[in-house]
């Protein structure tokens, strides 16, 4: 038998021992907006998503923004938002209607869309996590 274990990585962890166990905890590196906004995030997917401490299974930044415009007046989406949206049913120039939101949404890309996210969830006063996989693999965890 073997008495010897192997942790990869273990640099992106803390140790500690307590009660006679090795307790590992992996360090997860947050950075700010500003340095969020300087990756390139076309092509990049959200892999983990908590806001108010609930989880959301969603991986593409649109679906998570409309989920956030579900929980969110319509006054308050028109006056703070940062995207092209319309009340009248509008589907040319990039535009999607969403029946259930009675918004048009002009199409945006990662990097605008995000920022709406944040808009958004600052305006509602929430907390938010995310760790999302940029298309070179590299995993970016951002947290409000």
């Amino acid at each position: 038998m073997d008495n010897t274990i192997t942790i990869s990585n273990i640099q992106e962890f803390t140790q500690q021992i307590i009660n006679g166990n090795l307790v590992l905890t992996r360090i997860i590196p947050y950075i700010d907006e500003a340095t969020l906004f300087q990756k390139d995030l076309r092509g990049s997917t959200i892999t983990e998503c908590k806001i108010n401490n609930e989880n959301y299974d969603i991986h593409k930044y649109k679906k998570l923004l409309i989920k956030l415009y579900f929980i969110t007046d319509t006054e308050t989406i028109l006056q703070n938002t940062t995207l092209n949206i319309s009340q009248q049913e509008i589907y040319d120039r990039g535009f999607k209607y969403y029946n259930q939101l009675g918004l048009s949404i002009q199409g945006a890309d990662a990097r605008r869309t995000l920022k709406e996210i944040i808009n958004i969830v600052n305006i509602k006063n929430y907390s938010m996590e995310l760790k999302i996989k940029l298309i070179n693999d590299e995993i970016i965890c951002f947290i409000i």
